[in-house]
């Protein structure tokens, strides 16, 4: 279904994710507002957009996420796109593999920040700009450690947890307007961000990592539903379920890894 005259805006748009979310909007006619930190890499993207989508509008955005300025910047020029906004996607966000004890300070600051509370102040900024004429979304993109406490995700997991809550807090509270909140969890996914002794820990486990377009597909298929959350792939999506109910159960499958997960996660360490 191609679908005309919509507008989406993407943090994160840089990152493997946000790229192939990118190619799948612009593939069915969507208009696209890029935002990302490096303005290099953002202008490479919309080059390349326009020229698989030269029907599409596209506007880059260049915001440091954790810079007050910038973000202010980032209203500012959404504030002059003179169009309603109906899907803003936020893909941004920071995680960082390590043992509890290892982890420092200003880490687990920075990760509540990156991924909670500088997309919740733009949230509240941007709601204004969303589309009043027709229903809109607004996507945080977790992760499946949103549902499960993992080993060596410590802070990641309180994050992408507190990021859910907000999103189920926000869908209720805006119920009866035009703006439905939503949250999107992938699993592994095989991209940049993770390091490739994640990566490696993750086949010595048999745990299957998607790629960048499988999940984007994932995403375009759960606009077109009413759903408030959802779990990309199996046997994740049974794992959050029994972890609502049996966490045990979970947890006594997670304790089997554990000696593994600790030999990479002490090995993040030395990187």
């Amino acid at each position: 279904m191609m679908m005309s005259n919509l507008t989406a805006v993407i943090f994160g748009a840089t990152g493997g994710i946000g790229q192939a979310i990118a190619n799948i909007l612009g593939q069915h006619g969507i208009n696209l507002v890029l935002v990302g930190r490096n303005q290099d890499a953002l202008q490479r993207l919309n080059e390349n957009l326009s020229q698989r989508y030269p029907q599409i509008k596209l506007n880059n955005i260049c915001c440091d996420l954790s810079e007050q300025q910038s973000r202010d910047d980032l209203i500012s020029e959404i504030s002059k796109l003179n169009c309603p906004i109906n899907y803003y996607i936020n893909n941004a966000g920071i995680n960082d593999f390590s043992l509890f004890s290892d982890q420092s300070h200003e880490m687990m600051e920075q990760m509540m920040l990156i991924n909670v509370v500088y997309p919740l102040q733009l949230i509240q900024q941007i709601i204004p700009f969303m589309s009043k004429s027709q229903p809109s979304q607004m996507i945080n993109v977790g992760s499946t450690f949103g549902s499960i406490g993992y080993p060596g995700y410590v802070s990641y997991c309180a994050s992408k947890f507190a990021l859910k809550g907000a999103t189920e807090a926000l869908a209720r509270e805006y119920s009866k307007t035009a703006i439905n909140f939503r949250y999107f969890s992938p699993r592994a996914t095989d991209t940049a961000m993770n390091h490739s002794n994640v990566i490696e820990m993750n086949q010595k486990l048999g745990v299957k990592m998607d790629s960048p377009e499988f999940v984007a597909q994932e995403l375009y298929q759960f606009l077109q539903n009413e759903r408030l959350s959802y779990q990309v792939g199996y046997p994740e999506k049974i794992f959050v379920k029994v972890n609502q109910i049996l966490p045990d159960v979970v947890s006594s499958s997670i304790q089997k890894d554990l000696d593994t997960i600790y030999e990479y996660a002490a090995a993040n360490k030395t990187f």
